[in-house]
């Protein structure tokens, strides 16, 4: 069935146009393209009639009347070529009878004589502050640019002022309201949101605010930790905007310009960021927010407004996000800071507006989380516990809105992750538990089921990892294959969601792990290829995204260590080798961050001394690569060398764990290891509470090794009852059969 006869509209419209009768129906908008354009216009008349505006909306008051629940009937004129010189009967009368104009404008419709005359026409027999433009090839205002006249876009009736006999003028009139619906401008969603919003009468921000909006104001705490995430994203636009396009449109109204300027922002921080974190780049959420921040640039900040200030206070967050997805931690905490500068002082204005609360709330959480990156957890506790507090500040304000409750599950599980980092892990397992119970207790908003997905998710592996540091790997295992089918699940609705890929990612090697504490090598064995694979699809997508660079170096570290397990060596040295590297380049972007010292450049070097150890001859490379470790570590935290356990309390677990994971290799190769055995003891024991399974087993073979066999046998008694079957740990146990129980006296 073809679209005419599928539509009464469409066929009474081509029928009347075909007979020259007049047209008596009233439409919404007349599209004046060029022939050549007649792709674009197909596909703006058939995006225009579906159209459906949010139900919140139909109804509304609005300066064109009440909003109505569609835009059709929309005017597409499909026969320019027959159409003569002069604007027929039929296409006059359907002129006549349009709300407004929509021009789809290129260099060939800049040329049409047709296209030049029917904007002519409503010009001078309508009102011209309805006239709207799609940009889809060209450049406005190019012909004004000496050797770029072929590239103009605007038809020279539409730039210019228009005489009584249809003929351009030479003066020059401001621009309509204009979307550009190329990849490197709006994109053809968010052009049809500008246009839609015109046409309906509305304010963009009231129209994308329902619009299928999703949460995307800041990925969350361990967004760095288990979203190498969120957000893997190929070839979504690029937004476009100028306060001088809204103009028209606002009938030259400054008011209600820069709402719609305004309006713009909104949807950038909004509707269009969500879909970028869906499929887009990198490149392209900063090409969207350097074109936000533009705008505000342009104006004396002093004379913003409150929403104006929060919109780019908001708009700087975005790019601070984007900087921190780079590795640049120095830009994004600029960016940040200076978010926050503003937020606060909104806040002191209006403390009671709960608007205020949730933008600062958001330059707090993400000072806090360069804080945490950094190893500052004392900064990092300082910032979360704001943020705690405003959220709840938020829920007291209004109990029943969801989005607020979503903002004390977020603050509840932020302080999970400090107090996990602190080997806290009863304390962190009852916050994600929370934060599991908030989340799974809101509804899922109409097309929000990807949000929900993550959400949930992001709570299992949270508190998959807190079990697992207890020990308690059943549970812990079942949390991360809950994690996983969240994801799977919706993968079969959306399959080429890289925000959903890079989650499954992490958590099918997070489960390699949680296998392999199990003793289960083989079952480790294929999470941690599933996790490689997809890791590095995901990196050549983007490959300057420092959370993929993560993703994929953590994988295949651990892909190394299980392959040597499972009796393949040079596999194993082969994956380490590209883990190593992927390391350096993340460090090289920046040493300050600590996991990257600590876990992706030190842990591919430790299995890969142990490799070399095994190897019978490798003994002086062993030790040099451990040395390596040590010596890095000692320079991102000097108090591991000279300081006492008290002094190492505010020192993450990773950093001491793999530190000691050094001292002990080291010690394993030289014939008077006492000195290395006994700052091991001497770093874990006062933390032994705390301590994970692969970091007691670490424990227990230094408590043996300074002549604690009653303090080796209670971890190994403990462990063994826990079902921990590591295969360092099995290997302990085989090595010294005495510390399987302390002797009785």
């Amino acid at each position: 069935m073809s679209l005419a006869a599928a539509s009464p509209i469409i066929g009474d419209v081509a029928f009347e146009v075909a007979r020259g009768a007049s047209v008596t129906r009233r439409y919404r908008a007349f599209i004046s393209y060029s022939w050549a354009d007649k792709d674009w216009g197909g596909w703006l008349h058939r995006t225009l009639e579906l159209y459906r505006t949010p139900r919140p909306l139909v109804g509304r008051a609005s300066p064109l009347g009440p909003v109505p629940a569609g835009l059709h009937p929309i005017f597409k004129d499909r026969e320019e070529e027959a159409a003569g010189h002069g604007v027929g009967a039929a296409i006059e009368a359907a002129l006549a009878a349009s709300e407004f104009l929509i021009v789809i404008c290129s260099p060939r419709s800049a040329k049409s004589e047709w296209v030049n005359r029917e904007v002519a026409w409503f010009k001078t027999h309508k009102d011209k502050s309805r006239i709207l433009a799609l940009i889809v090839g060209g450049e406005p205002g190019a012909s004004a640019a000496p050797g770029r006249e072929a590239e103009e876009c605007f038809p020279k009736t539409l730039a210019f002022k228009v005489g009584a006999d249809l003929q351009p003028t030479d003066e020059r009139e401001d621009p309509p309201l204009a979307a550009d619906a190329r990849k490197e401008g709006d994109g053809k969603r968010a052009a049809k949101l500008k246009l839609a919003a015109a046409l309906l009468g509305v304010g963009l921000d009231d129209l994308v605010r329902r619009d299928e909006r999703r949460r995307t104001i800041r990925r969350r705490l361990v967004t760095g930790a288990a979203f190498g995430l969120a957000g893997v994203l190929a070839g979504l636009s690029i937004f476009a905007f100028s306060q001088r396009d809204a103009a028209v449109l606002a009938r030259n109204d400054a008011v209600k310009a820069r709402d719609d300027a305004e309006g713009l922002i909104e949807h950038i921080l909004t509707d269009l960021k969500s879909d970028l974190e869906g499929y887009g780049t990198l490149k392209s959420v900063t090409a969207i927010g350097n074109r936000a921040i533009g705008y505000y640039e342009g104006q004396d900040v002093r004379a913003l407004s409150p929403d104006q200030l929060g919109r780019r206070a908001r708009v700087l967050l975005m790019l601070g996000e984007a900087d921190n997805k780079r590795g640049d931690l120095d830009a994004a905490l600029a960016r940040y800071k200076e978010a926050a500068a503003t937020t606060s002082e909104q806040l002191a204005r209006d403390p009671q507006n709960p608007q205020r609360m949730f933008d600062h709330a958001q330059s707090v959480f993400w000072v806090g989380y360069i804080a945490w990156q950094r190893g500052d957890r004392k900064t990092a506790k300082v910032q979360f516990t704001e943020y705690h507090d405003l959220a709840r500040k938020l829920v007291a304000s209004d109990p029943a809105n969801e989005d607020w409750q979503m903002e004390v599950g977020y603050a509840v599980a932020n302080l999970g992750i400090l107090a996990m980092d602190q080997g806290a892990h009863v304390e962190a397992e009852l916050a994600f538990r929370t934060y599991i119970s908030v989340i799974s207790g809101l509804r899922p908003k109409k097309g929000g089921e990807t949000t929900q997905a993550l959400n949930l998710g992001q709570g299992y592996a949270w508190l998959a990892d807190a079990l697992r540091r207890q020990v308690n790997l059943e549970e812990a295992r079942a949390a991360r294959l809950s994690e996983i089918e969240m994801y799977a699940s919706a993968l079969k609705r959306n399959p080429k969601n890289a925000s959903l890929q890079a989650p499954m990612q992490i958590a099918n090697y997070r489960l390699a792990e949680v296998e392999l504490a199990r003793g289960q090598v083989n079952q480790a064995l294929r999470s941690a290829h599933i996790a490689t694979q997809l890791g590095l699809e995901l990196l050549a997508r983007e490959p300057e995204k420092s959370e993929l660079i993560d993703g994929a170096s953590q994988a295949l570290a651990i892909l190394g260590d299980i392959q040597d397990r499972a009796g393949e060596p040079s596999n194993a040295l082969r994956s380490l080798t590209e883990a190593a590297r992927l390391a350096e380049e993340l460090v090289g972007s920046d040493n300050s961050v600590t996991q990257w010292r600590a876990q992706n450049r030190s842990y591919p070097k430790l299995v890969m001394a142990r490799i070399l150890e095994s190897a019978g001859d490798g003994a002086e490379k062993s030790r040099a690569l451990y040395d390596e470790v040590i010596d890095d570590l000692k320079s991102l935290s000097p108090e591991l060398s000279r300081g006492t356990p008290s002094d190492l309390q505010a020192t993450e677990l990773m950093i001491v764990r793999r530190y000691c994971e050094a001292l002990a290799g080291r010690a394993r190769t030289m014939t008077s290891p006492d000195k290395d055995w006994a700052r091991v003891v001497e770093l874990l024991q006062a933390r032994q509470e705390h301590l994970g399974g692969e970091t007691l087993t670490l424990l227990a073979e230094a408590y043996r090794q300074t002549g604690d066999v009653a303090a080796a046998a209670a971890i190994a008694e403990g462990l063994y009852a826990a079902g921990f079957r590591h295969p360092d740990f099995t290997q302990l146990i085989e090595n010294y059969p005495n510390i399987r129980a302390p002797e009785k006296t």
